[in-house]
């Protein structure tokens, strides 16, 4: 590059000849970094899938109950490998029950995972505060009680639920009677997840609670959790709708309620719903005697046939449709002998989606 030395270039010259050079070397290295990070890459995933290909085998051990004896040591756990010995784990602990449970706490604290995740509980990460409680939860470690009852309560929703889920997977029975009430004020929760933490505890757990809730909430309240209902025991399930649905003044929770109905007591106050102000409340009474009316019904079901709304009609006619002691011949009779041409139209329309004529 001796070319670049001489000095009987003018400047002009020199600087791009200089500007030349420096892109050339800027090239080579950033071409030098890319390779070297693309191989430091490669080799951390392959040394990922060989740490978790390890403990995949020692955690699938473990749930059949024959993981490695005591005598026999594990394979070291850098400081690195902390997140993703967690993530695993907890992987593995959500998906299982019974006596495969106990195996994995027992194998954890063998491992050392409840100092690791009493470490990661004060960080200041959110992913790592959030594995943290998950794992504390799974592990069962009620001394964390307290501060998971005070995350319940934090701004953010993710560390907020999962506390929530620690508490009933720690004590099903006092996490849900802490829960519950949380509920519909912490509507920011997703609403599958809230399910899914219900299911965990179980329907004996969660009804009194859940009832009580219901109960002492207003209206809107009253309508967001009765989405959780149908996790409660039914027998007190049926006694919450049947005092919603004669109690209630707000047409949304009645209709709410409505939903819910399965029938063993009959529905409350349907001949009065069906002549319901509002349209929606006389369109989900329809509905509800398709599914558990009776002969004695029919004739309410008729009534619904000339509704101004539109809704109100087709339902009605689905409902009256799907009745299981009414046969096509029955089915023509009822058609038959409407006068009301929108009775007709919808019975005509209900009918052939039903393959009727």
């Amino acid at each position: 590059m001796e070319w670049l030395f001489r000095s009987n270039f003018d400047p002009l010259t020199n600087a791009a000849l200089w500007s030349i050079a420096a892109v050339l070397l800027t090239t080579i290295v950033l071409f030098a970094y890319t390779v070297g990070l693309r191989i430091a890459t490669n080799s951390a995933i392959r040394n990922r899938q060989r740490f978790l290909s390890v403990w995949r085998d020692i955690f699938a051990g473990a749930l059949l109950g024959n993981g490695i004896p005591d005598e026999q040591p594990l394979p070291p756990i850098r400081r690195g490998d902390w997140i993703e010995l967690l993530e695993e784990w907890n992987r593995v602990r959500s998906v299982v029950d019974g006596r495969a449970v106990d195996n994995l706490i027992r194998l954890a604290k063998r491992t050392g995972i409840p100092p690791i995740a009493e470490k990661l509980f004060e960080s200041r990460r959110v992913r790592a505060r959030i594995l943290a409680v998950q794992t504390i939860g799974h592990l069962r470690l009620s001394e964390f009680w307290e501060e998971l009852r005070a995350l319940v309560d934090h701004d953010n929703t993710a560390i907020s639920i999962t506390a929530a889920a620690a508490l009933v997977d720690i004590d099903p029975g006092a996490g849900v009677n802490i829960v519950v009430p949380k509920i519909n004020s912490r509507r920011d929760w997703p609403r599958n997840r809230v399910s899914v933490i219900l299911q965990h505890a179980d329907s004996a757990c969660i009804s009194e609670p859940l009832y009580r809730a219901i109960r002492t909430e207003e209206s809107s309240g009253q309508t967001y959790l009765l989405q959780f209902a149908r996790l409660m025991e039914s027998e007190i399930l049926d006694a919450l709708v049947d005092e919603l649905i004669r109690g209630s003044p707000d047409p949304r929770v009645v209709t709410a309620s409505l939903k819910l109905v399965s029938g063993f007591k009959g529905v409350p106050r349907i001949a009065a719903l069906t002549q319901h102000d509002e349209w929606y409340v006389r369109m989900q009474a329809a509905k509800v005697l398709g599914r558990v009316g009776q002969q004695e019904h029919l004739s309410l079901l008729e009534s619904l046939l000339d509704d101004p709304q539109w809704w109100v009609r087709y339902r009605a006619g689905q409902a009256i449709s799907s009745l299981p002691f009414l046969g096509p011949n029955q089915l023509r009779a009822i058609r038959d002998r409407q006068t009301d041409p929108y009775a007709i139209d919808i019975l005509q329309q209900c009918f052939a989606e039903v393959g009727l004529a």
